[in-house]
């Protein structure tokens, strides 16, 4: 019964190290893609009951030389694992050094509460097996829930997930443990040793089972969020595209009407009504003007975006600057996502001025040390009794989804999004790395 109950054991300890590195490699997927989530957790549950077998003669042994060969086979079994994820050497070894750390917390924690607390006699060098593996799921039940404080943390941070989410992920662990090391559930481990044992493990069950149930229901509520997201960008992408094909109707209109332009120049002149000429052609470059991109930087989504922004800011009396350095050939993002960043931002931009009746854009687009920049500012000053601005990194003055967009696509090419506003000064940086 022991040994089923230390195999069972030896799994839980491998979900949750698989759990640990998963968080703590979040952003660096699986080294094979070949290897699915199930297929790693086998991996991770079968090391720690190879690890248990290896070490099984030493179950309940606390002295000094048993604790290092543990902690010493433990230290390199992570080590190997990290392995299973993309990440630097500084990463792998950061990653196994805080798990040890949080395994040893948690040991000693369980420790303390069983020896002081419920009046347990552990000896100096050596404790019953039972006790022994009692320690153990209550280290489990333990590191589970400083794990669940991991993903608790961690997703609020990156993700923003909600309370209600948090609380639900914690809630479950931290009455497991509540209960398991209660002093009158744990004498249960001095009267029906084994009946303690199985508890604890259908606690640990229960705590993983509850684990994956609200990372299935989060998965469908971000599908949920994700396509609604999509549609909306859908909606926004089609205007942009309605945008550059009304530039280019537009150039295509007025080269249909050059001809006549210039068979009329020609009839002034060979009639020799010169004076006809210089107010006609002066109307005729207007009109181009008005037509053509005045920004050619080579690169499509630039040009059209920025001269359509351009006429508009005319209209409303608000100045931009540019300042263009860069390479269409180096461009390291698609038109899809150029659309999505560029159109986003300058669109963020406008309405934010369109806010104060007036205002200064500046545009810097350029190539500098292996990155392509784009850096726009907006001076912005909230109304007498807005409210002020809290959330810079989230605050939005267009449709409430631009900036997020923003950051998706700038994720897409591994680059930041860096988000500022001081002295009334808005700006987004996005630095994306050129391949």
């Amino acid at each position: 019964m022991n040994t089923v109950i230390n195999i069972a054991s030896s799994f839980f300890d491998g979900i949750i190290s698989y759990i640990f590195f998963s968080i703590f490699f979040s952003a660096r997927p699986l080294k094979t893609s070949k290897l699915s989530m199930p297929a790693a957790v086998s991996v991770f549950c079968l090391s720690h009951t190879a690890y248990y077998f290896l070490l099984s003669s030493m179950n309940g042994r606390v002295a000094w030389d048993s604790t290092i060969i543990r902690t010493s086979l433990v230290l390199i079994m992570y080590f190997l694992l990290s392995f299973m994820f993309h990440a630097r050497i500084i990463a792998r070894i950061l990653s196994t050094a805080s798990y040890m750390i949080a395994i040893s917390l948690c040991e000693d924690v369980s420790y303390y509460i069983i020896t002081k607390f419920l009046s347990i006699d552990i000896q100096s060098e050596s404790m019953p097996e039972l006790t022994f593996t009692g320690i153990s799921l209550a280290t489990d039940l333990l590191l589970f829930l400083l794990t669940m404080i991991l993903v608790a943390v961690w997703k609020r941070k990156i993700e923003q997930y909600s309370k209600l989410y948090l609380c639900l992920l914690l809630l479950i662990p931290a009455l497991s443990i509540i209960l398991s090391l209660s002093k009158p559930f744990f004498m249960l481990n001095t009267i029906w040793p084994d009946t303690y044992i199985m508890i604890v493990s259908f606690i640990l069950l229960i705590n993983i089972v509850n684990y994956i149930l609200l990372n299935n229901i989060l998965k469908y509520e971000e599908l949920k969020s994700e396509n609604k997201l999509i549609n909306n960008q859908i909606s926004y992408q089609k205007s942009k595209y309605q945008q550059l094909g009304e530039a280019y109707k537009n150039i295509r209109s007025f080269m249909h009407d050059t001809k006549k332009h210039l068979f009329y120049i020609e009839t002034c002149v060979n009639n020799k009504d010169y004076d006809s000429i210089i107010p006609y052609t002066r109307t005729t470059m207007n009109d181009l003007e008005s037509r053509y991109c005045t920004i050619n930087t080579g690169n499509l989504v630039v040009d059209s975006f920025v001269s359509n922004l351009l006429l508009q800011t005319r209209k409303h009396g608000i100045t931009l600057q540019t300042n263009f350095k860069f390479d269409i050939n180096t461009i390291p993002l698609s038109d899809y996502h150029m659309t999505v960043i560029l159109g986003n931002l300058l669109d963020n931009a406008f309405n934010a001025c369109l806010e104060q009746n007036g205002g200064d854009i500046n545009l810097t687009i350029q190539t500098v040390e292996d990155t392509f920049t784009i850096y726009i500012t907006n001076t912005y000053t909230p109304a007498p009794g807005a409210k002020p601005i809290e959330d810079v990194d989230n605050f939005d003055f267009i449709h409430g989804y631009g900036l997020k967009n923003v950051k998706i696509s700038t994720l897409h090419y591994h680059g930041v999004c860096m988000i500022d506003y001081e002295n009334d000064i808005y700006s987004v940086t996005v630095i994306i790395p050129i391949d």
